[in-house]
């Protein structure tokens, strides 16, 4: 089936219509005129009550003109003509210059029903005219403790990324970077060696957790007391005796925290890292030979890796989020390839050697370059050098995501990294230094797509100190209340639907919150939020759906009409109109990599739905054909919202 924009083709025809009568009032008046965008000119009205679209092309032309807008709007609308089968059905203007179109409610009518029937599964997912080959690289949490909620916002937009961009066409791999080579998952293997590396008797992850939250706090305690010892020996200055007083006693009531939660574990640790007499020291020595590749440091650390993983894919299969890869930090350094990419930057002339550490001078190459504006860079941010390799010779993660990426953009077109905002630096680094390396295009098709921290309801959050809210735990507890709303709304279902119901409501809801604030913003977790049956939530939308299921059943089968010229209540108008919508809607949040459009959309149409159901009668009508074409349009509403859900990932519920 052709793809049907129905919207969009009213848009495109009042485009044509406007572009002649441009032209027209052009030679009518016998003047140059500039060239206009038509399309730039055309957007929607502030109130629906004045047409679905309005152009502002007489505003640019009473500049040149010096000829009050609403004149000039007047003159170009007297040459527009329509006829009988547009989807147009009057131009007017209005006060103080626009010119407003009003769509043809009958012929958008039967073009949007007809093409959310037939298309069903289809509708609104038009696909790209360059399909591409596509990356995204999400998640990839430290394998080192569960991963927890503020994780989970990068995991779900990460996957609904890649949801929106197969359902357009392109051929996308979502892939996981496992930072295993880095200090986190180095201390996590030297916690679980003193331990004789036991086998979990729980969900590994968390398990791992909390070796890992342990060992890094007594570490950091025997660096913090060599750190006090070095300046009380030193006679340095008081207020750094202070500082390193200070940031002992922290840590020590890190320790404290830890200590009374795992009592067992902890007083295991305590007394194991005692008797290394320089914990630190063996931290990064087993980041050296891990590094390397050294047999006994590779095994250790991945075996400690692979069971936080299982884990984590424990936990991100419960919401939907699954990976056509698994990507080792370690294989990309034991390959060779961040040595060869270290001599390559060296021989750049933009790497300086301080003290045997490796700095790449990233502001000095955008100057030389002009890379500023080909990276949409400030003209006033300072870009500070980026390090590459610690004075030991080890790299840091930056150096190592550099050659990672060269990785793959060998398997792509165009790549996209979900990263934090606090990240920024580091990715542009990353990108410079792509540039620097001859890969112009690879800088260009790379995208950092930024996402900002979470909040839930006031909780602070540190993997290292052991505290923070693990993503199971938001699923437990959003299924814990969602279960007892269902028990309150729908008593009458048996004990093993409601379990079902709670647990897609759950999910549901926990992506939904996180998809409906822009990502790269800070999100506000709320459960009276996020469980909301009456507004702005995954329930309130799956009652929609819920709704849509139930009208459907009663009616049983129906039969499409030829036409829709019935449905002409103001509600049925307004649902029609958003169902039209529909794949604008998805265009735009696609090429603008914004889910969070797409679930503003889905909010309005299940308000539209919802005042629909209020104020239209259907089962019990003794008019068959209205009967049938309110019918239609429940199963077009049905249709759309069931798309939205799988581009979404979420998990709509048949009964609630």
């Amino acid at each position: 089936m052709t793809e049907t924009n129905p919207f969009g083709e009213f848009r495109s025809q009042c485009e044509q219509v406007l572009r002649s009568a441009f032209h027209a009032f052009q030679q009518a008046v016998s003047e140059k005129l500039p060239e206009i965008d038509i399309a730039s000119t055309i957007e929607n009205p502030p109130n629906p009550g004045l047409g679905q679209l309005a152009s502002s092309i007489s505003f640019e032309l009473s500049r040149v003109r010096r000829v009050k807008p609403i004149i000039i709007a007047k003159e170009i609308a007297g040459h527009i003509k329509t006829h009988a089968n547009s989807l147009i059905e009057s131009v007017e203007t209005a006060e103080p210059g626009y010119i407003n179109f009003r769509a043809r409610h009958s012929s958008l009518s039967q073009l949007t029903i007809t093409a959310a029937l037939d298309g069903s599964e289809s509708y609104g997912l038009i696909k790209s005219r360059e399909p591409g080959r596509i990356i995204v690289e999400h998640t990839s949490a430290n394998p080192a403790h569960p991963i927890h909620i503020g994780t989970a916002k990068n995991a779900i937009f990460g996957d609904t990324l890649v949801r929106l961009l197969s359902a357009q066409g392109h051929e996308v791999q979502a892939r996981f970077y496992i930072d295993d080579a880095g200090l986190q998952s180095a201390t996590l293997a030297y916690g679980y060696k003193l331990l004789n590396q036991p086998v979990p008797k729980e969900k590994p992850d968390n398990f791992t957790g909390r070796i890992y939250s342990i060992t890094s706090t007594l570490v950091e305690i025997a660096e913090a007391k060599k750190r006090l010892a070095l300046v009380k020996s030193t006679k340095a200055p008081d207020l750094d005796i202070v500082a390193a007083t200070k940031l002992l006693d922290d840590w020590i009531g890190v320790a404290s925290e830890l200590q009374s939660k795992f009592q067992d574990e902890f007083n295991t640790l305590a007394d194991l890292i005692g008797r290394d007499p320089d914990p630190g020291a063996s931290v990064r020595e087993l980041v050296r030979a891990y590094e390397k590749g050294e047999p006994d440091a590779r095994k250790l650390g991945r075996k400690v890796c692979q069971l936080v993983l299982t884990g984590f894919e424990e936990t991100l299969s419960r919401a939907s989020i699954f990976f056509h890869e698994w990507d080792w930090e370690s294989d990309i350094l034991w390959s060779g390839r961040v040595r060869e990419l270290l001599d390559r930057l060296k021989d750049t002339g933009f790497a300086i050697n301080k003290a045997g550490s490796w700095q790449l001078d990233v502001e000095r190459a955008v100057e030389t370059y002009d890379l500023r504006k080909k990276l949409g860079v400030s003209t006033n941010f300072e870009i500070p050098p980026l390090t590459l390799t610690r004075s030991d010779g080890t790299t840091l993660y930056t150096t190592r995501d550099i050659a990672y990426s060269l990785f793959k953009f060998e398997k792509a077109d165009r790549v996209i990294t979900v990263i934090g905002v606090e990240q920024s630096i580091a990715q542009l680094q990353l990108r410079v230094a792509l540039w620097l390396l001859g890969h112009k295009r690879e800088a260009q098709n790379y995208h950092h797509y930024k996402y900002g921290l979470v909040e839930l309801e006031g909780v602070r959050m540190s993997g290292r100190r052991g505290r923070y809210v693990t993503f199971d735990q938001v699923l437990d507890e959003a299924r814990s209340r969602a279960r007892a709303e269902v028990d309150r709304r729908s008593g009458e279902l048996l004990e093993d639907q409601k379990g079902t119901v709670a647990e897609r409501i759950s999910v549901s809801a926990v992506r939904f919150t996180m998809l409906s604030v822009e990502a790269a913003k800070s999100t506000n977790f709320v459960w009276n939020r996020a469980l909301n049956f009456e507004a702005n939530s995954a329930p309130f939308i799956n009652y929609a759906y819920t709704r849509a299921l139930g009208i459907l059943k009663k009616i049983g089968r129906f039969q499409a009409s030829e036409n829709y010229e019935l449905l002409n209540e103001p509600a049925e108008k307004e649902l029609v109109l958003s169902l039209s919508k529909f794949p604008d809607v998805f265009t735009e949040s696609v090429n603008q990599l914004d889910p969070t459009a797409m679930c503003l959309y889905a909010n309005e149409l299940a308000q539209r739905f919802h005042e629909f159901y209020e104020k239209s009668d259907i089962s019990h009508l003794a008019d068959l054909n209205l009967k049938m074409q309110r019918a239609a349009l429940v199963m077009a509403v049905k249709n759309v919202l069931r798309n939205i859900a799988s581009l979404l990932g979420l998990q709509f519920a048949e009964r609630m």
